[in-house]
């Protein structure tokens, strides 16, 4: 055996394995390194890895005391629908008030607004004749019933009563 110990023969040997490693190349022959794994005293703290799923979404809820704008509409023809279907997807309730123009037009209106209306998950209501209110799907529509309204009706002709027959008002 060769010593290891004089640097000369060191040298020649790893002239050789060089070598050697050229050769097993080219004949498609792989060597492996071994690798000295290295072990710490510690262990690394492993940190969690965020998906980009969990991300927070911030989403403004709505609050009761928001102001909400009402708007009162008169159209003159069948141009204006597309203005009332803006205040519409704009999240703000209409009322059309189509009792100076012609009953074909009206309806052609109320059908349109009313498949935007649909189409938003709004509602529509009939105030009266002529009268409708379209409420986009943020604005809560309580119509009260027949009934509720008599009751109002009586309530509020009892009132007027008693107001008019006070002291105040006797000649």
């Amino acid at each position: 055996m060769k010593n290891w110990d004089n640097g000369e023969n060191w040298e020649q040997t790893e002239v050789k394995k060089g070598f050697l490693e050229r050769v097993m190349n080219l004949l498609g022959i792989e060597t492996e390194e071994i690798v000295e794994e290295v072990y710490l005293d510690e262990p690394a703290e492993a940190k969690p890895v965020k998906s980009g799923k969990e991300r927070g979404k911030v989403v403004s809820l709505p609050h009761p005391d928001n102001n909400i704008k009402l708007v009162v509409f008169e159209p003159l023809s069948f141009d204006d629908v597309q203005t009332i279907v803006n205040h519409l997807k704009a999240r703000r309730p209409v009322i059309l008030n189509m009792e100076e123009i012609d009953k074909g037009l009206a309806r052609r209106i109320t059908d349109f607004v009313g498949g935007a209306v649909f189409a938003l998950d709004g509602t529509v209501q009939k105030v009266s004749g002529s009268i409708m209110l379209f409420a986009p799907p943020n604005v809560e529509v309580a119509l009260p019933s027949r009934s509720e309204l008599a009751k109002l009706s009586e309530l509020r002709e009892i009132k007027e009563e008693q107001f008019f027959t006070t002291d105040k008002f006797k000649r």
